[in-house]
């Protein structure tokens, strides 16, 4: 059995125990991603031209540590590097081969000549191909596009399914209030919910039926990026005019917040039921049952899934409270993750979050960006390796500020883990704005609010 048979399979390699992958002697883990670290290096050089690149420049040739593979963790920028123009002018092929740099998965035979959006690209990449891209939602005015595996999604929530599964581990009903499909990073996390979880589409319940498009988070991170840098009005392509009522249709007949809620509450009441999405909708969610007088409505082991943060945002003293209230639930399962990262890191008893352990944390100094002793604690920029990445470079420098530790944690977990306040580098100490995921629906909204002015 080689080291990447742990990345690969977590649950057969811990004994299908979630505590268990946290409770390993804290070098016994080093040595065990050290090893896949340096067997997943071997596997994907002189397969990954942006590997080699950066290889040859580092005049890495072995990994013998894992500060050894600091100057290869890239930055968010490498995945959205392409020409900006190739959206605009719908230059799909061009765009494939630019994609073909970032992954092992064999893209010569795409035909994207043909695909007149971005959505179109991504229904073709994932018809032909095992790859699920996961776009960004609009940073600095263009979309960032990551090369995970339908496996990877699947693997993930195999592993969170130890947790939310009932014992007899049939299907479970999923609260899922955004759209029913979705290309972006927590978008496939629903689609995969979907699949583990609810198993049939009539136990998956979104709150819009249709598909939060590419297209339209292309255009809102286009009007986010004119209005910072104080330009005139965004044009809008033909191709996106023509598709404005298909776009509006897939919010109707979907439901504001308020029916959605009371009409949870007619079918689920009672029930086991897992929700998860960013903090801020399930907020909304819960509000607005609240001021129905819904309260405890589901059944009290059900599992609520908090993630995306509250970076950047104005956060309600009582959200938690809320939450926890419509739902009837006793905690919140609050979760740190990233796109980038193929993992739900989640939050302890007490207070910390624990990465993954198919994750080698790093903590960068944020002017030089060397790593940062693996002792103590530590507060610099987070990056981190993917180990379960298995057709691209799984080595990413985030935006996030953390404040980790390396010491064991009061909970009794060994792993790694991070304070539960978590900023940006990016926007709070100086750089670009960014639509974050929070953000995403309000900006995805205010695009289709934009798209219908155009043609009025």
């Amino acid at each position: 059995m080689t080291a990447l048979a742990f990345p690969r399979d977590p649950i057969a390699f811990f004994g299908a125990s979630r505590e268990a992958m946290h409770r390993s002697p804290a070098a016994e883990l080093e040595h065990l991603q050290l090893q896949a670290l340096r067997d997943r290096f071997v596997q994907l050089r002189g397969r990954l031209p942006a590997l080699d690149v950066l290889a040859e420049e580092a005049g890495l040739h072995t990994v013998t540590a894992l500060e050894d593979i600091a100057p290869l963790l890239l930055p968010h920028t490498v995945y959205k590097s392409y020409p900006a123009s190739l959206l605009a002018s719908n230059r799909f092929d061009r765009l494939t081969q630019w994609l073909q740099r970032l992954t092992t998965v064999d893209l010569s035979g795409i035909d994207a000549s043909g695909c007149d959006s971005v959505d179109a690209w991504l229904d073709l990449i994932d018809t032909a191909t095992e790859l699920r891209l996961a776009h960004s939602s609009g940073t600095s005015g263009t979309l960032s596009f990551l090369p995970h595996t339908h496996r990877q999604f699947d693997e993930l929530f195999r592993i969170v399914g130890l947790d939310v599964l009932p014992p007899d581990d049939g299907p479970v009903d999923v609260i899922w209030p955004s759209y029913r499909y979705g290309r972006s990073g927590i978008a496939r996390c629903g689609r995969a919910m979907a699949e583990r979880f609810a198993r049939t589409e009539d136990r998956f319940h979104p709150l819009h039926p249709g598909l939060m498009s590419a297209d339209v988070m292309y255009l809102a991170g286009r009007l986010r990026n004119a209005e910072l840098r104080g330009e005139p009005a965004v044009e809008v392509s033909p191709q996106l005019s023509g598709r404005h009522r298909e776009l509006l249709e897939a919010q109707r007949p979907g439901k504001a917040m308020a029916a959605f809620a009371h009409d949870l509450a007619e079918r689920l009441a009672g029930r086991r039921i897992v929700a998860m999405n960013t903090w801020n909708l399930l907020y909304s969610l819960a509000r607005a049952g609240l001021e129905q007088g819904l309260e405890n409505v589901f059944a009290g082991d059900s599992v609520v899934m908090p993630g995306g943060g509250a970076k950047n945002q104005a956060v309600p003293d009582d959200w938690q409270d809320t939450v926890r209230r419509f739902f009837g639930v006793p905690r919140l399962h609050h979760i740190y993750a990233l796109s980038e990262v193929m993992a739900l890191n989640d939050l302890c008893p007490a207070g910390r979050y624990h990465i993954d352990p198919w994750v080698v944390l790093y903590i960068l100094d944020p002017d030089t960006g060397r790593p940062l002793p693996r002792t103590g604690t530590r507060t610099g920029r987070a990056a981190f390796f993917d180990l379960m990445a298995e057709v691209h470079w799984g080595g990413f420098a985030s935006g996030d500020r953390v404040n980790a530790s390396f010491l064991p944690c009061p909970c009794g977990r060994t792993t790694p883990h991070l304070a539960q306040r978590i900023d940006r580098y990016d926007t709070d100490h100086g750089g670009d704005d960014k639509i974050t995921c929070a953000a995403a629906p309000d900006a995805h909204r205010e695009a289709l609010a934009y798209l219908e002015a155009t043609r009025a």
